[in-house]
């Protein structure tokens, strides 16, 4: 019996599934060497890594995303960046940054009513800075052309920062949905 009462307590069991494989751990430092050739901007040979990853392991959901990433915004294929995207989701559901980049995919596509729905859902999502969520409702509400409404998710997003470059980025967001509001006032003539 466990210390929680369960009878279905085994140690052993509990222990072998914490030991990570070999072709674990090889996708792992693939992708460490993939991450760090793209961050180098060689693309080609990350792309050569990420693909071996996905050979050995199709269900590497970090190495989905980071393809997703490569397809997006250097080789502009949104379709197949898609795809990559939403297999990385699948896959590594606990790998914060797919869900980032996805949302990341969708603003930049102007796809605002996925956007929302892909915001709301991860912003019940545990680890996912709340600051970034609200940041790109904001983002979003802004580039619908409704300032106010972008004004008040800015707000939320500088009170809950810790980070002052963030604070400061937040506030010049403000204050760019403050100057829309005052293009959008009828000007009084002399």
């Amino acid at each position: 019996m466990d210390f929680n009462g369960e009878d279905n307590f085994n140690i052993q069991n509990d222990i072998t599934n914490l030991v990570p494989d070999r072709a674990e751990m090889e996708c792992e430092e693939l992708f460490a060497q993939a991450d760090k050739l793209l961050n180098d901007g060689v693309i080609m040979e990350a792309v050569e890594k990420l693909s071996q990853i996905l050979k050995r392991n199709p269900r590497f959901g970090k190495a989905h995303n980071h393809l997703g990433w490569v397809y997006e915004t250097k080789y502009k294929n949104a379709a197949r960046a898609e795809e990559y995207y939403k297999a990385a989701m699948q896959y590594a559901p606990h790998y914060n940054a797919s869900f980032l980049n996805y949302g990341y995919f969708l603003s930049n596509l102007g796809r605002f009513d996925e956007l929302k729905a892909h915001l709301d859902k991860m912003s019940n999502i545990a680890g996912i800075a709340k600051d970034i969520i609200f940041n790109e409702y904001g983002i979003m509400y802004e580039m619908q052309g409704n300032p106010q409404t972008a004004i008040d998710y800015y707000q939320k997003a500088a009170m809950i920062t810790l980070d002052n470059g963030k604070l400061d980025r937040y506030r010049e967001s403000i204050e760019r949905c403050q100057k829309k509001l005052d293009l959008l006032k009828p000007s009084v003539g002399f």
